[in-house]
């Protein structure tokens, strides 16, 4: 992701973040360095996940559709009526 033409790098990441935060804070004046830390703390707990493509969609036979069903039939059965 870093450096590639048109893709955000890190860096820009934290500092879009950091202006967000900046911004629902009301826009306080001196604590640039403090929203820096915020944003750049969040970019990196949230790791590599911001940078994955989504998992393709996996296709549930009908058995296990079914046996979720069942799953949530039994579940219902115990629950008394409000």
């Amino acid at each position: 992701m870093d450096g590639l033409p048109g893709e955000p790098t890190v860096e820009d990441r934290i500092r879009k973040r950091a202006y967000e935060l900046w911004e629902s804070d009301g826009s306080p004046e001196g604590r640039a360095d403090a929203y820096w830390s915020r944003a750049q703390a969040q970019i990196e707990a949230e790791g590599a996940a911001g940078d994955a493509v989504p998992p393709e969609p996996v296709e549930q036979s009908g058995k296990g559709r079914r046996a979720a069903e069942a799953i949530g039939e039994e579940g219902a059965q115990g629950q008394r009526p409000a």
